[in-house]
């Protein structure tokens, strides 16, 4: 063999094995399925679990820059308890961007619109974060549509003075929160975020949150890269900014609002907050930062459960 035709075999197995080593991003679970609907004026993707007929359904929404498969762990613990379905928010995964005429509203109007489309009675609504915002405004204004509210760690408008810096001496170095990353911006930053590298971005996850699951931060991952945030410092259409007291307070159905870990007094203050619920309860996650699902996901389904049973 030529020294020529030998190079050439070794460029190609160089190339073939650094493919096999790079990180792959992860497909559906074994028996998921997605699709779309149009409602509200767009295009909406979702995902649905390992179908439940007769279980009770769950509609999930999830964080800002996240997409619905960033339920995936907590969702393969419970599928078998219930029907569930993930959602991509506007912008978010495979749904229709926002575009400049996109209301405040627009994120409760998707997912309300959503369950319309769907023909799903009664659901339980779970947010994360943004989802949370936008679960607990549909429950406030249809309050007829939700079975029961779960909010995962939403603003209540409620911390502590000081309670940043508290914060980290009561969850301790066990509470990881999310990397850092761009919500909204300039389109040359969010093209920035979207350009960057599957690996990178794996890498940089699982460094700076080291109690999530490989899965968890593999989606997260992904999510990153197919991001379309707003254009602007103060984008619409991701929950609206309405006060959180006064939207709390409007919801009839059960409301389980489970917050992370945090000093006395922000604990305090957050549950003085949640004492408008008219049918609910708050409950802090020892040891949990922001993403308290993937931070500590056994605690978080033992709360879930023990809520969803009463139901």
């Amino acid at each position: 063999m030529s020294f020529q035709k030998l190079g050439l075999v070794l460029v190609l197995l160089t190339a073939l094995l650094g493919r096999a080593n790079a990180a792959s991003p992860p497909g559906m679970p074994t028996g998921w399925t997605d699709g779309y609907v149009y409602a509200n004026g767009i295009r909406i993707h979702y995902y649905h679990a390992v179908p439940a007929p007769g279980k009770p359904v769950i509609v999930m929404a999830h964080g800002a820059t996240d997409y619905g498969l960033n339920w995936t762990t907590l969702t393969l613990e419970m599928q078998s308890e219930y029907d569930i379905y993930m959602v991509d928010a506007r912008g978010h995964g495979y749904t229709d961007p926002p575009t400049a005429d996109t209301r405040d509203d627009a994120a409760v109007e998707d997912l309300a619109g959503f369950i319309r489309a769907m023909k799903l009675e009664k659901p339980i609504l779970m947010g994360h974060s943004m989802g949370s915002g936008t679960a607990m405004r549909i429950g406030a204004a249809y309050p007829d549509l939700p079975r029961a509210v779960i909010l995962l760690d939403p603003g209540l408008g409620a911390a502590a003075p000081g309670a940043g810096a508290a914060r980290g001496a009561a969850a301790g170095a066990a509470a990881a929160e999310a990397p850092t990353l761009v919500m909204r911006g300039t389109p040359e930053a969010l093209v920035a975020q979207n350009n960057r590298s599957y690996d990178e971005l794996l890498a940089q996850c699982r460094k700076q949150t080291p109690k999530w699951d490989l899965l968890d931060c593999q989606y997260w991952a992904v999510s990153k890269r197919i991001y379309h945030g707003s254009y602007a410092t103060g984008g619409p259409g991701t929950g609206g900014s309405a006060a959180y007291t006064s939207v709390l307070g409007k919801i009839t159905a059960p409301t389980l609002i489970l917050k992370a870990d945090a000093p006395p007094e922000t604990r305090r203050a957050n549950e003085a907050a949640a004492k408008v619920l008219k049918n609910g309860k708050l409950v802090h996650i020892d040891g949990a930062g922001h993403n308290l699902h993937h931070d500590e996901r056994q605690q978080t389904l033992k709360v879930l459960r023990e809520f969803l049973r009463a139901l």
